[in-house]
Formats: C-alpha cells, structure tokens, sequence
C-alpha cells in the first residue's frame, strides 16, 4: 500500500481549470478593450491606449511579485499547519498594496501631464497629450483594484474559494465591454471614458472579491499587530521571478523589434512581430496558469515537507502542459493564417503573410515552452530562487536573442521565428541537464527532477503512506501501518492507538465524505519523530472540522460520533486546516 498521488492529482487538475479560465477572461478583455478603442475612437486614440501600457505593465508587475511571493509563502506556512503566520504574511501584503496603491494614484493625479510626456506624448506626438492625460486620470481609480485582484486571484485559493474569482473576473470583462461600447456609440466620453469604464469594471470585481471576508472560518484576515519586515522580504525575494520574468520580455522585445527592422527595414516586419506578440501573451497566459497552479501547490507540499507529493504535481503538471500545449499548438499552427488576417487592417497583406510565417514557428514551440514554465513555477514554489530566476532570465531573454541575433545575417525575420523554438528547445535541454549532475546519471524517472534542497522530509525507512480511496480500503490500511508501528519499536501505546486512529477516523471519512460519489481519497501519513508520532489525514471531502465538532458537541450524547472524540481526547495535540478546499488533520501522539 503506498501514496497514490490522487488527492494532488485532483487538486491540481480542478485548480488549474479555475486560473486558466480567469486569465482567458482577463485576456479576452484586454483585447477588446483595444478593438473597440481603435474601431470607435480612431488611431490616434489607439496610440494614447498604446502609450499608457506600460503604466499598467507595471502595476500588473508589481502586483505579480506580491501575488506569487505571498501564495508561496502562505501557502508554505499552511502546508506546515502554521495558520497565524499565514495571515500574518497576507496582512503585511495588504498593508504595502494599500501603499503602492496610494503613492501611484497621488503621483498620476499630480503629474499625469508630465507622466503623459514621459510615455511619448511630446514631439511630434504631442497631439496625444489629452488622449493620454484622459485616459490616464479616468484610469488612476483602477489601480488599487488591479493590484489587489491580481493578489487575491491567488490567495483565495489558498482560502478554499476559487469561484469566487471567475465569478469576479467574468463580471470584470462583461462591465468593462458594456461601459466601453455605451462609452463609444453613446455618451462619447472619449478616452477619460474609457478609462472609467475600467476603473468601473474593475472596481466592481473588487467587490464580489472582497465579500470573502464576509465569511467564517476564513484564513486569511487582516491584522494589522505583530508585522515583521522578514515577511516582506519573503515576499519580495519569492515572488522575485515575477520581475525577472517582466525584465526579460521587455529587453527581448526591445532587442527583437531592433531585429526586425534591421533585417527588414521597414514597420511591416515590426507589425507581424506584434501580432505573434500578441498571440504569445494570449497563450502564455494559459500555460503561466499551469505554472501557478504548480507553485501554489508546491508550497503546501515544501510547509509538509512531502517527498510523494513533490513527485505526484511534478508528474500531473507536465503532463497537463504537454496536453494543452499541444493542443494550443495544433490550433495556432492550423488557424495560423485566419488569426493573422484578424489583424490585417494593421499593415495590409505583407504583415499578414509574415504574422501567418512566424505563428507556424511559434505554434511549434508552444508545448515545450508549457514544460519549461512548469519547472520555473515548481522551483519557485520550492523556493529554489536561484534556480528559477537563472531558468527565467535564459529562457525569456539569452536562449532567445542570442540565436536571433546569430542568424539574422542568414535567415533575415526567419531569425526571430526560428529563435522562440531554439530557446524552449535549450531551455528544457538545460533543465534535463541539470537534473541528470544532480542525479549523477541520466534522469528518466519523475522524481529525477524534484531538485528539492535536501534534506527534505522524513526519511523513507522513518515514514508510512497510504492512500484510501473506498472504504473496504480503511482495514488493511489500519493493519499495515500496525506492522509499521512494530518495525519501529513503537510503545504498546502507540502500536495500539495508531492503527485504532487510522480505523476509526478511515471509517469516519469514507461514511460522511465519500457519500457523495465523486470520487474522493484519503491519504494518511505516519511518521516516527525523536519526541513520538505524528498522523497527518488529507482528504478532498467537504469540509469538516473534528475539534470544532468537539467544542460544539462536548455536552451532548458521548456516544455519537465516538471515533472522533476518542481521538481529541487520547492524543496529545490535535490540529486541522482547511485549504485549497483539502482538509488536512494533524495528530501528534
């Protein structure tokens, strides 16, 4: 009997569906926001939306260090049982949005004319001026939602209600497309309109986010005592890929787009170059959802220290990334010529035809570059950040631009096609790589790649796993870890305690949780510490917490539920968690 990976299986598997579809709406939003700014409101008002990105780029940026910084840490904390300091990490991120948020509103309401110069609008494009002020003052009211949703996109998860984010996000993308079509055909509001109609839509989303905490028995709330800067530091430095990743796009398009006009000399090659942008960020997005899924899991897996659970996401997240890249390949590759012609009012029929090129080129790339974000996701959710900052930074900028650069003289805007495929190719060929000198022979097995910072865990001979996934399960499992017990010289105690727990709350679990039939599991963990025992239950039923049961029941009937109150009452400390919908009960004998 042994640890089937089921529960990590799932949890990844209904997680990563939720993020993807809340980064597809994102997207698809964000899109439409541009064609309806360029067919309503004419060029020069796609020039200020244009400008004002990077505005948002960097507020998304910073947002993302927090965001995955705090997931991982929190969610660390959380696999480790360690709820306070959970909420603290969450507080001190609130605390520094809350900052950021204020300083960048003052900043563009004071200095939005100078700021407008600063992206562009001077020169022979001061006429922008006013299109690029508007949008940004309508957009300034936004900014504390953009950042705080992006952070709660995650830590919701964490906190067992990831609905609530798609609901959010969907509403977000309805009211932005709705305010931006009555901005354009009716009120005429112009650009200041349009950035309203943002801040509207966004605002809005924030609310539906922020009525979680209307809720009991939540983790995360905000408190402001006991801060310590450590946790920022935490943040900062585990969220650090985030930057690493941003800093690496912009020098690669930077350097890309200098390509392309030195190859081809003229605004054709640059054009084509944006649409395969365009189509990358679109994808992306749904492979990073993958990645952070894959963090986010493997937080909770570093906090419990669970060598079979490290394995079991390294398994399933490469095999979902090789299965949606794949397919998003496919679609890019085959419909390659009808979503360049999408954007044929850019530059008429040669940018079309070079856009169509260079997305074939890419949609061959898109599957690797899923398997290479997974493992920059899971080494950071490791917190291995040297590891993962030095994959980033060659896998977004080096592997890229050098090849591009090299081949230029030869291959002209072949170059920068060919160099999306070289760079996932090398990429994944460094991680094998580096996973065959640490293993000191060929890795082919999934644990090869854990590349966990040893020690890590329990050692093998010193722990017992066991999944349970029907309850004619729940003996044999009790009588095998008896056997354990035994093989380790557990006191009479223990030897007749532990396979009693195992019974009495196996039992418990399947009659209450598994009634539903949807398929749940249960994945029990014994280890022998220097000072005891120690029982770890995880299940994916409906929640239920036994020690609140305890304190809600302990003057009624001592015969109901007496497997649960025996428990509570013989060991000495029990302690239970909900997270990531996953109840997770820890016995200490």
């Amino acid at each position: 009997m042994k640890n089937n990976g089921k529960i990590i299986s799932k949890l990844f598997k209904k997680s990563v569906i939720s993020i993807i579809a809340a980064a597809i709406a994102t997207m698809v939003g964000v899109v439409i926001d541009g064609i309806i700014i360029g067919r309503f409101l004419g060029p020069d008002s796609m020039a200020a939306y244009g400008l004002v990105t990077p505005i948002i780029n960097l507020a998304t940026a910073f947002s993302g260090i927090l965001a995955t910084g705090a997931q991982v840490v929190c969610a660390q904390y959380l696999g480790a049982g360690k709820a306070d300091k959970a909420r603290r990490v969450f507080s001190m991120c609130m605390l520094v949005t809350a900052i950021v948020a204020a300083v960048m509103m003052i900043v563009i309401l004071l200095f939005r004319g100078g700021i407008s110069g600063i992206l562009g609008a001077r020169g022979n494009s001061a006429h922008l001026l006013p299109l690029v002020s508007d949008y940004l003052l309508g957009m300034v009211f936004a900014f504390p939602s953009v950042l705080l949703l992006f952070e709660f996109n995650s830590l919701m998860r964490l906190d067992g209600d990831p609905n609530r984010v798609i609901v959010a996000v969907v509403v977000m993308t309805l009211l932005d497309v709705a305010g931006d079509l009555l901005n354009a055909l009716v009120i005429h509001g112009g650009m200041l309109g349009m950035g309203l109609a943002t801040s509207i839509s966004y605002f809005a989303a924030l609310v539906i986010m922020l009525l979680h905490f209307t809720k009991k028995d939540i983790i995360f709330k905000f408190s402001a005592k006991n801060l310590k800067f450590k946790d920022l530091k935490d943040i900062l430095t585990t969220g650090s890929s985030s930057a690493m990743g941003s800093v690496s796009a912009m020098l690669k398009n930077g350097v890309l787009n200098g390509v392309m006009v030195a190859t081809a000399l003229s605004s054709t090659a640059v054009a084509a170059f944006g649409v395969v942008t365009t189509v990358f960020n679109f994808t992306s997005s749904i492979m990073i959802g993958v990645g952070l899924t894959t963090a986010m899991i493997a937080g909770m897996i570093l906090g419990e220290q669970d060598r079979s659970g490290a394995e079991a996401l390294v398994k399933v997240s490469v095999r979902t990334a090789l299965v949606i890249g794949l397919l998003l390949g496919v679609i890019v590759f085959v419909f390659s010529d009808w979503i360049a012609g999408v954007f044929g009012s850019i530059d008429g029929a040669g940018m079309v035809e070079l856009a169509a090129r260079g997305l074939k080129f890419y949609a061959v790339s898109i599957v690797l570059y899923g398997v290479n974000i997974v493992f920059v996701n899971y080494t950071q959710g490791m917190r291995r950040m040297a590891i993962t900052n030095i994959f980033c930074f060659l896998q977004g900028f080096v592997f890229m631009v050098v090849p591009a650069l090299i081949l230029a003289g030869n291959m002209q805007t072949d170059a920068v096609w060919v160099s999306y495929i070289i760079a996932e190719s090398v990429t994944l060929l460094s991680i094998w790589i580096f996973a065959a000198v640490r293993k000191r022979g060929i890795p082919f097995k999934f644990s090869d790649f854990l590349f966990l910072k040893e020690p890590f865990g329990v050692d093998k001979k010193n722990r017992f796993e066991v999944s349970i996934t029907e309850g004619g399960e729940v003996i044999p499992a009790s009588i095998a870890v008896g056997e354990f017990c035994s093989n380790h010289n557990a006191t009479e105690k223990a030897k007749t305690l532990i396979p009693l727990f195992v019974e009495e709350l196996g039992n418990n679990i399947v009659k209450y949780g598994f009634k539903d039939g949807k398929g749940h599991s249960i994945d029990i963990r014994v280890i022998r510490a220097d000072d005891g025992w120690i029982m770890r239950f995880r299940d994916n039923c409906r929640q239920f917490d036994p020690t609140a049961w305890i304190k809600l029941h302990e003057n009624k009937d001592p015969s109901s539920n007496i497997g649960i109150r025996m428990v509570c009452g013989m060991a000495k400390k029990v302690d239970y968690l909900s997270t990531m919908e996953l109840n997770n009960l820890t016995i200490k004998l």
